[in-house]
């Protein structure tokens, strides 16, 4: 049985716009076109929106999904080489391979992260 895994939670809301929660504290926010607000707390521990009306698409992504849909939206945070740059957001697949085989290496890198970029080495061969 594969182990079905939340690697981003994201909704979409009616105008389109993804927001996601990224860390258990972390609340993406968005006030959408028709007025309404729409939040999205919890990481990847918990999902929870921030709404009444149900009119938002829950796009968020896990371990199951297609490959290609996962190196398209999952990002690895970083701090730059020195870790000293402000944080950016890379996609898996724009990450350099040296990047990936340092990641890697982390002693806390989870089981399913480590089974992704893994993964986008053997997508690239």
């Amino acid at each position: 049985m594969i182990n079905k895994e939340l690697l981003l939670s994201r909704i979409q809301t009616p105008d389109g716009t993804f927001i996601c929660s990224r860390s258990f504290h972390d609340l993406g926010e968005h006030t959408d076109k028709n007025g309404q607000y729409y939040g999205i707390s919890g990481g990847l521990a918990y999902q929870k929106v921030l709404f009444d009306k149900e009119d938002y698409i829950d796009a968020s992504i896990y371990t199951t999904d297609d490959f290609n849909i996962i190196r398209e939206n999952i990002v690895w945070e970083t701090y730059g080489i020195d870790g000293d740059d402000e944080v950016k957001y890379v996609k898996i697949k724009d990450l350099e391979l040296d990047h990936i085989e340092n990641i890697l290496i982390l002693p806390s890198l989870s089981i399913a992260f480590e089974n992704i970029l893994l993964s986008e080495i053997e997508f690239r061969k």
